[in-house]
């Protein structure tokens, strides 16, 4: 099965998709991307990547990771976009680091 290996943990592909979010998230919050790389982009990206991670890491039965990849879809999802103001930025960060710590926990 493409994203997994054979310990039933998440696969290197699964592992540098959410190095590369990490690095998306870090990036934006610290204003070093162009501007055409809003709020709204950041976010979908953000969905799409925690939102994969947890459906990786909860068939790999790795609840704690699971459930901090949900935690970041629901937080920074742009569909029903959360008032967060000026705690979008630590989220970003936030984001970013626990995608970060995913990568080099279960690399």
């Amino acid at each position: 099965m493409a994203g997994s290996n054979t310990s039933g943990g998440p696969g290197k592909a699964s592992l540098i998709l959410l190095a590369l979010l990490s690095a998306l998230l870090l990036l934006q919050a610290f204003g070093v991307l162009p501007a055409e790389v809003s709020d709204n982009i950041t976010r979908w990206a953000a969905l799409g990547g925690f939102g994969f991670g947890a459906l990786v890491f909860g068939a790999g039965s790795a609840a704690f990771w699971c459930a901090l990849c949900t935690a970041m879809a629901v937080i920074l999802n742009p569909i029903y976009p959360l008032p967060l103001g000026e705690l979008l930025h630590g989220a970003k960060i936030l984001g970013g680091c626990i995608a970060a710590a995913a990568v080099i926990r279960n690399w």
